[in-house]
This record gives structure tokens, sequence and C-alpha cells, in this order.
């Protein structure tokens, strides 16, 4: 599947590596709809999960999907500045990606472009700043 994502997505693959039944790849915020529905056309329907973590420099977003079928892991990583961060949102395309998106926005500060209603899921209206930013 790699050379796949290779030939498809060109540059916009950062990086790919097969680790037993994971496959993990890092992909440029423009480019992620198009592999998370390449990914959903190969099998991969359900996002177990979707999270984010300050890596100091940078954000990075973490969506994992897995193939129930066979049992194998896709991570999409997706780098983004620390601060006026945005992404596409994946609601379109996985619906359960609604609520982790919320949880990101409201604790890291990133904006999904698209989402249905982006807004606080966890903290008050009235809290200021993103707490999980370092």
């Amino acid at each position: 599947m790699i050379e796949e994502l290779r030939s498809r997505f060109g540059e916009a693959l950062l990086s790919a590596e097969q680790v037993g039944r994971e496959l993990r790849v890092s992909v440029a915020a423009a480019a992620l709809p198009e592999v998370a529905a390449f990914a959903k056309e190969h099998g991969f329907h359900y996002p177990a999960d979707i999270t984010a973590w300050d890596a100091g420099d940078e954000l990075r977003v973490v969506y994992r999907l897995v193939d129930l079928a066979s049992g194998e892991h896709l991570v999409i990583t997706v780098p983004a500045p620390r601060s006026g961060a945005r992404l596409p949102s994946l609601v379109p395309i996985f619906g359960g990606a609604d609520w982790p998106e919320r949880e990101i926005y409201d604790l890291f500060g990133v904006r999904f472009d698209g989402h249905p209603d982006l807004r606080r899921i966890l903290l008050t209206d009235d809290w200021e700043g993103h707490p999980l930013l370092k």
C-alpha cells in the first residue's frame, strides 16, 4: 500500500513505514481528506482514535484508522503549526471524527475547516486559551 500511496499522493506523503500490521504515514494537511478517502476505499472504515500532541515546535494531529476485516491499522499523522493551526475536517468522510475534532480544537486550538459544529466540548465557553499547549 505504501507504493500506491506514494504514486498517488507524491510529495504530499511526507513519510511512510510499515511496522507489523500498522502502516504509519505522515501527510501534508492539504492532502488529508484525499488520503482519508483513499484509506476508506481500501477498507479502513473505523476511526478508532483521533488525537493530537504538542511536539514543541509544532502540533501533530493523529488519526488511527482500522480495517476491521483484516485487523490492520493505518496511522495518519499531520503536522500543524502551534498557533493558527487549520486542518480540513474529516467529518464528511468519517462521521465519528465529530467529537474528537471538537476536543482537539478545545484543548489545542486546531481549527477544522468544514466541521459542522466546531465549538468547545470539554471546557466552558468563557475559558481562555487551550490547556494542552506547552
